[in-house]
């Protein structure tokens, strides 16, 4: 499994809009990827402008593949064009109950 963090903080005022096109790729993802097991934007209660995605994929290739599926190509632009900066990107690998038992690195 691959699990995705990314931190994204939007231009002033491009907040609303942001909201608006992740709200639908969600969907479109949830609806699309059986292999985006998990696949949630939030929104941060303390600023309106600052948005968190939590993303866990069942394989390397599904992952590989979501960028290039045809709803998230179509919003893309539009939904980079609402950001400010970079956003901050981290690959992460899941805890298994091979942790508990100690089998893992």
């Amino acid at each position: 499994m691959i699990g995705v963090m990314m931190i994204v903080r939007t231009k002033p005022g491009r907040a609303r809009e942001f909201a608006r096109l992740t709200a639908k790729l969600q969907r479109d993802v949830r609806a699309n990827e059986p292999g985006a097991l998990i696949w949630q934007v939030m929104r941060a209660d303390d600023d309106p402008d600052l948005f968190y995605f939590t993303e866990l994929f069942t394989t390397a290739e599904a992952h590989a593949a979501h960028p290039g599926m045809p709803y998230h190509v179509a919003m893309s632009a539009a939904g980079w064009d609402c950001v400010e900066g970079d956003p901050e990107v981290r690959l992460c690998t899941p805890l298994t109950d091979r942790d508990i038992e100690g089998e893992s690195e």
